[in-house]
């Protein structure tokens, strides 16, 4: 290489910055107080998430490791946790026009809470379609695993966030799998299901 060509090499690396990949991650921890009665006999480590101190731990992570993240919650537990949230998260909600009653529970609580955080996230252009705070999605049925997300839901989440196809995006309690194989038909689609979300 000649030293002209050299100092041209050199020139394109100061100009042409390094881009490194929009990173995204979906939540989905076992809900405060519910972790080991639900999840105990299929995680050594659920009961950690009892403790609200787990769930602070993992909003730090989110923060440091990722461009936008949602999170997942029931709605006991919102007070306390969107104490450990930045000031400018904002809550959604999942609202399930299907859901299972409790015997001699005479109140339904048929939504849950969602929280987002777009803290070096993608601004949305006017030309998207825009998305809503809400969706309405009954629960998944026959998963074998509990609080298993249905795909219309998953779909919402990552229009939410924002997402493109080949953003780094991490579900970071995989469970039954579900957000993982949505995302992965998600992001082979030529139009992206949010153009059918809300009917």
């Amino acid at each position: 290489m000649t030293l002209q060509n050299q100092l041209s090499a050199d020139a394109r690396l100061q100009v042409e910055p390094c881009v490194s990949r929009f990173r995204a991650a979906y939540a989905d921890p076992p809900y405060l107080g519910l972790a080991k009665a639900f999840y105990g006999d299929m995680h050594p480590h659920a009961a950690d998430y009892d403790n609200p101190e787990t769930h602070r731990l993992l909003i730090e992570r989110m923060m440091d490791e990722y461009d936008a993240w949602a999170m997942s919650l029931h709605e006991p537990s919102l007070r306390k946790i969107l104490g450990m949230c930045p000031e400018d998260v904002r809550v959604a909600s999942w609202v399930k026009p299907f859901a299972s009653f409790k015997k001699n529970v005479t109140r339904a609580w048929t939504w849950e809470p969602v929280i987002f955080s777009w803290h070096r996230g993608r601004k949305r252009t006017i030309q998207q379609p825009t998305w809503r705070d809400h969706i309405a999605e009954p629960i998944a049925m026959m998963r074998g695993f509990p609080g298993a997300k249905p795909a219309k839901f998953c779909y919402w989440v990552f229009d939410g966030l924002n997402l493109e196809p080949d953003d780094d995006f991490a579900d970071l309690f995989p469970g039954s799998g579900a957000v993982s194989r949505a995302w992965e038909a998600w992001r082979l689609r030529a139009a992206p299901e949010q153009f059918s979300l809300y009917g």
